[in-house]
């Protein structure tokens, strides 16, 4: 698998109810970086999921809590700064569940 670059840090949507809620309870907006994935196999659930770039500066203060340890990865750019579009590589094991057998 390739992809362009992990989805950048960005915020939720903060100007109306939910704006008001993270204000009141002094959090900020923003969700770390993080890239998603589809993973499918035969026989296999098919998992959606994502992972966060290990050392983003809001890994421990997600808006929407979504971080969870298992689910911070190393990512290590393997094009050189400046080159566009910039690709990245993650080692990460997806573990799926396989599909319960049709009863006949």
């Amino acid at each position: 698998m390739s992809a362009s670059s992990p989805c950048p840090m960005y915020p939720i949507p903060d100007d109306g109810p939910v704006g008001k809620l993270l204000g009141q309870l002094g959090r900020h907006p923003y969700r770390p970086a993080h890239m998603h994935f589809i993973v499918t196999a035969e026989n296999f659930k098919k998992l959606v999921t994502h992972t966060f770039v290990e050392g983003d500066p809001y890994e421990d203060s997600d808006a929407v809590f979504g971080v969870k340890t298992s689910l911070i990865a190393t990512y290590e750019r393997t094009t050189a700064e400046g080159v566009l579009p910039a690709e990245w590589r993650s080692s990460f094991d997806f573990i799926l569940c396989p599909e319960p057998e049709a009863e006949v």
